[in-house]
């Protein structure tokens, strides 16, 4: 028969944040830099087409 008692195990003392902060600045710093090509190539488009979108 299993225990009623469960051990806790602290699975966040193990992180080390500096370097996962470093991970995720990484990580935003490449979407912006996506998000801002998506939006030129979108405007481009647009422009191409005629229908030119001012922001």
């Amino acid at each position: 028969m299993p225990s009623k008692y469960i051990e806790f195990v602290n699975r966040d003392e193990n992180i080390d944040f500096d370097e996962k902060m470093q991970t995720l600045q990484s990580d935003f710093a490449e979407l912006l830099k996506a998000e801002a090509q998506s939006k030129t190539d979108l405007l481009k488009v647009f422009e191409e087409l005629g229908y030119k979108i001012t922001v």
